[in-house]
This record gives structure tokens, C-alpha cells and sequence, in this order.
């Protein structure tokens, strides 16, 4: 049965007097198993609810609310039941890989459809229990967000070490028949599903347009903690250009077509290969960025839409600033910096961190640690009014890296203070210039880290 973890002030549940500890079992007459049954049920304005208090005691509860309003609760689990755990040994499994002293948390190797539905992760389809993909189906649980890796039946087995991983096809079929939109992904490990392999899952996929309605192709991410695991490696430079190449070839073919680019390569392909992300009408409705697919154009198209609106002087006569980012980002952050050039008063300095941490394999900001920042920070910083750090590297709700480090540790280690910003191009704009007052709210993430775990 669902346990309430914590009330949230001023919701519902505390206006009823629901308890942590307090267990729901039934929604006007039906058994709560999970997120998905809870959804549906308090949908309705009116619920009868059927509560076992911690004491034992049974309350039956009848309320009037808003059609969606939520109780306001957080369960002590994020599916109310338990999540499904993956049972894959997927050869590039970033879990794998993550160092043993690290929260909880992000050890958690999930594979759950609910969590894709209701969060956006995404899942392989190979962990489904008899029946799932039928309830998938039955609810209209649309969109979903799978990753396929590969259309090639042997090769996905191998790759993800499940027997059940060759169905990918009639399994997206099914979806597809039944109405359930997809966003799908390749996790691309060369020597394995590159090339030719490559040109096989995108044109096997590209039939299924509307129903799957993206296909993003991101590069395999690799710590150096990789001991006992399967001989892996980057792309080369040479190797990300030619990803570009073919994913651009396709687009070309397919946009006639589909009147979409339909397949898109991420980020970090651009960055390697050195060449220049595309215009904004490449990445069609930017529905893959949360997978690193357009996020440098989006940052540059946001400074193009918050510079004007800027004020043209500082908020303080003088004001010097440190940027933190990661190696990846560091040529698009100081090309944008430099349109600030002619702020009067305005000194600021970069400082990309390299990932010592995971491994300098890994270069995007939203895995960087407090750790890598005091060190390659210390004594470099004292002198400015602040350090802009990206809210990407910071758990939810609170000001945590990822190896547990908070930014007061950080301001303490660095003797300055840090001003966390969302990692926007009106973040960086407004935050350099001082005026974060007007900087909109923050978001907050369980870390880049989390969402690699759960693509991968």
C-alpha cells in the first residue's frame, strides 16, 4: 500500500490531517497498487478515501477538490509501490560505473515504464512483466521514452545482455499500432552499433513516424571506473564528424518525407567533431534536450533573446566574476561572454573544470563535483564578488553536488561566494551582470548523472 512519506505545507493532505507513516488503500472503492492507479484515481473531484493511520486506526475520508489536484504528499516510494529494477547488463550501463562511496540514490539501476511515462526516463522495454505492455496500451501511458540502441536483434541482446531484448521491433510496433507516441534513443558505442549498424536502426525506425517521434543519437559516456567491465571507447574527433555526416545524410532524405529531421545527433558529437551545432529549425520541437540534443542551441538562441532585454550597466559600479563550466561548454560560454565585452566596470573569468572525478572522458557540467571544483578553484578565486555555478550540478531541492559537497562547503574551501544560476544563456547573462533577482526560478535536477543512468 502507498506510505506517505512527507505532507507538503499547505496541500491537501494537510488540510485532512494525513500523517507520515499513514498508509492509502483504497480510492473510492478501488485498491491503489501504484503511481499509475493513484494518477487515475484523483483525477476524479470527488474521492471517498480509505486511510490506515500509523496508530492502526482505519479513517474514511470524503473530500471536494479540484479536478487533478494532487494531496500534496511525497511517497515513500517514487512509483508508491516499488520501482521496477533493470535486469540487463547492458555493455555501457552508467551505473556500472559510478564509485561506490556515491548516495544511494544514484545506484539505483531502474527500468520502469511508469517512471518513463510520468518522468521522461527512459527505459528498454525488456523488463516489462507479462501483461505490462497491454496496461501501457490500455491507459494510453503516451509518450514514452525508450531506448532501442540498436534495431539488430543479435546485436541488442548482446549489447544489453538480456534474451528478451531482440523483440524491440514488435514491441514498438504494438505501441505504435495502439496509438502510443515514442521517443526513442542509441546510446552509440563504436565498433558496436555505429556505421552500418547505425544506418540499419535509423532506417528501421524512420517507418514508424508519427508514432515514434524522434531519435536521438547520444555518445557513450565513460568514467575511468571501469574496472572488471567491457572494453569500451569514445568516439574519435574523426568518428563524430562522421556521425554528424550520416545523421545529416538521413535528415536530408527523410525531411521530404516526413517533414521532420526525425533523427538527431547530440551535443556532444558537435563539440568533438568541432563543428558548428545547427539552426534552430534542425532540431524541429527540441523534444530530446533533457538527452543533450539541442541544448547548445538553445543556450545560444536564449542569449540572442536575453541580451536586449539585459540592462546595459552593472548592478554594482565595479564587479568581478568567476563562470564555472565544464570543458565541453567552455568555447560556447566565452564566445557568449564576449558579447558582455562592453559592459563598463564588468571583469569576469572562466574556469572549466575538468572531470578528475569520473574521468576526463566525461566533459558536460551537469557532472561535475564539489570535489574537482575546490581543487582546481583553490586560489584562484579569493579576489572576485562571486563564482557562478550552474544549478545542473546540484541535487533537488537543495544546494548538493553530486559526491555530497554543498555549496557552503564549496564557499568555505574557495574563500568567496558562489551564486548558483539556472545554465541558461538569460542564467548566464543576468547572473554575470549581478541582476539575479530577476532571473527566473531555478531548476533543479538529481543530476545529469541520474538521468545517464536511467537513459543507459
Amino acid at each position: 500500500m502507498p506510505k506517505i512519506k512527507e505532507v507538503k505545507p499547505g496541500s491537501l493532505a494537510e488540510e485532512l490531517d494525513l500523517q507520515p507513516g499513514d498508509e492509502l488503500i483504497r480510492i473510492n472503492g478501488t485498491t491503489i497498487n501504484d503511481i499509475v492507479d493513484l494518477q487515475f484515481a484523483l483525477a476524479d473531484e470527488t474521492i471517498d478515501m480509505e486511510i490506515k493511520r500509523a496508530n492502526g486506526e482505519i479513517w474514511q475520508i470524503e473530500v471536494d477538490k479540484d479536478y487533478d489536484e494532487g494531496l500534496g504528499v511525497e511517497w515513500e516510494h517514487p512509483t508508491v509501490d516499488r520501482v521496477h529494477l533493470c535486469h540487463n547488463k547492458c555493455v555501457f550501463c552508467f551505473v556500472d560505473q559510478i564509485p561506490g562511496q556515491m548516495r544511494k540514490t544514484l545506484n539505483v539501476r531502474d527500468d520502469d515504464y511508469r517512471l518513463s511515462f510520468l518522468h521522461g526516463n527512459f527505459v528498454t522495454l525488456t523488463n516489462l512483466k507479462d501483461g505490462e505492455l497491454e496496461r501501457i496500451v490500455r491507459l494510453k501511458m503516451s509518450p514514452l521514452n525508450i531506448s532501442v540502441h540498436t534495431t539488430n536483434p543479435t546485436l541488442r541482446v548482446r549489447m544489453l545482455g538480456n534474451k528478451k531484448s531482440g523483440e524491440i521491433l514488435n514491441q514498438i510496433a504494438y505501441l505504435a499500432e495502439h496509438g502510443i507516441e515514442m521517443n526513442t534513443q542509441i546510446v552509440l558505442c563504436p565498433e558496436w552499433n555505429d556505421g552500418e549498424e547505425l544506418d540499419r536502426t535509423i532506417r528501421e525506425l524512420a517507418p514508424f513516424y508519427p508514432a515514434v517521434r524522434t531519435l536521438s543519437v547520444v555518445p557513450v559516456g565513460l568514467t575511468r571506473h571501469r574496472r572488471g567491465l567491457h572494453k569500451l571507447r569514445g568516439c574519435t574527433p574523426e568518428e563524430a564528424r562522421t556521425v554528424v555526416n550520416q545523421i545529416r545524410a538521413w535528415q536530408e532524405k527523410l525531411r521530404p518525407e516526413l517533414h521532420t529531421s526525425f533523427v538527431h545527433a547530440a551535443d556532444e558529437f558537435y563539440v568533438l567533431a568541432n563543428e558548428p551545432v545547427p539552426p534552430s529549425d534542425y532540431y524541429d520541437d527540441f523534444s530530446q534536450t533533457e538527452n543533450g540534443v539541442g541544448v547548445i542551441r538553445t543556450f545560444l538562441d536564449e542569449m540572442d533573446e536575453a541580451l536586449p532585454r539585459a540592462p546595459k550597466t552593472l548592478s554594482t559600479a565595479r564587479r568581478k566574476v568567476g563562470i564555472v563550466t565544464s570543458v565541453s561548454a567552455e568555447k560556447t560560454i566565452r564566445e557568449s561572454l564576449a558579447r558582455l565585452d562592453g559592459v563598463h566596470g564588468l571583469h569576469y573569468e572562466v574556469f572549466p573544470v575538468v572531470n578528475n572525478f569520473y574521468g576526463n572522458n566525461v566533459s558536460v557540467a551537469g557532472l561535475l563535483t564539489g570535489t574537482d571544483i575546490m581543487a582546481q578553484l583553490a586560489g584562484k578565486v579569493a579576489h572576485l564578488d562571486t563564482v557562478l555555478v550552474p544549478d545542473i550540478m546540484l541535487k533537488d531541492d537543495d544546494d548538493i553536488c553530486l559526491d555530497d559537497y554543498r555549496i557552503e562547503d564549496i564557499e568555505r574551501a574557495l574563500k568567496t561566494d558562489i551564486t548558483v544560476v539556472p545554465a541558461t544563456g538569460t542564467g548566464l547573462v543576468f547572473g554575470t551582470l549581478g541582476y539575479t533577482q530577476a532571473l527566473p526560478p531555478r531548476r533543479r535536477y538529481e543530476a545529469t548523472l541520474r538521468s545517464m543512468a536511467q537513459a543507459q
